[in-house]
């Protein structure tokens, strides 16, 4: 079953009215500033419409790519611990980290975010992670920054909004902030969030069993 998917991929110097839009080998549609990709990916359009890009987080993602199943769900029981210590939806948790690190612990961004959910240092300081690469330290700080934002947003889109660029710049600009790069997190993650939706039903139906 194909998944309506959206994968973003931007580098630090984008610039307006220079975004192209691809079509992956697994039918992901990636929007990217890059002009020339691998034979694996099929053109479709120079996007022109799309609103201008500044880099907060300096969120990307590195090519797409078909992940391994053992790599995407080797976090989930820490996922669904940390989800459930915080009282937030671990398809939520999940999604986050697809779209933040692609699974990869070692993660690190321009901008020096780090691991599975991209902490930046002050996050990981507030929440007192001694190691940012250690995935259960990175996935219950990151649980409980969504828990944070879950109470100071009532909508999804601002909570993660949030997450990319900031609270202080959700509230500046009254909303999701006219950044690209936050635009197209929120939409990458809300997607991702529906595809994991069911994803976490069996995990709970095996811990019920144990308990």
């Amino acid at each position: 079953m194909t998944i309506g998917l959206f994968v973003f991929v931007l580098s630090t110097n984008a610039q307006a009215n220079s975004i192209y839009q691809y079509k992956g080998p697994d039918g992901v549609a990636m929007f990217t500033d890059k002009k020339n990709m691998s034979d694996d990916y099929t053109f479709v359009a120079e996007r022109t419409d799309l609103p201008p890009l500044r880099i907060e987080k300096q969120w990307s993602l590195s090519e797409p790519r078909m992940l391994d199943v053992a790599r995407r769900d080797a976090y989930d029981d820490l996922i669904l611990l940390a989800a459930t210590a915080h009282n937030v939806d671990p398809a939520l948790v999940k999604a986050v980290i697809h779209a933040e690190s692609h699974f990869n612990p070692r993660a690190i961004s321009p901008a020096g975010a780090q691991g599975l959910m991209q902490l930046m240092p002050a996050t990981a300081k507030f929440y007192r992670v001694s190691d940012s690469f250690d995935p259960q330290e990175n996935i219950f700080a990151g649980s409980e920054f969504l828990r944070y934002l879950s109470d100071r947003f009532d909508r999804l889109d601002l909570i993660l909004a949030a997450y990319n660029a900031g609270e202080g710049n959700v509230r500046r600009h009254g909303g999701i902030p006219p950044f690209r790069e936050t635009q197209n997190y929120v939409v990458l993650v809300q997607q991702l969030k529906q595809r994991y939706a069911n994803h976490f039903a069996t995990t709970e139906d095996k811990i019920a069993a144990v308990e």
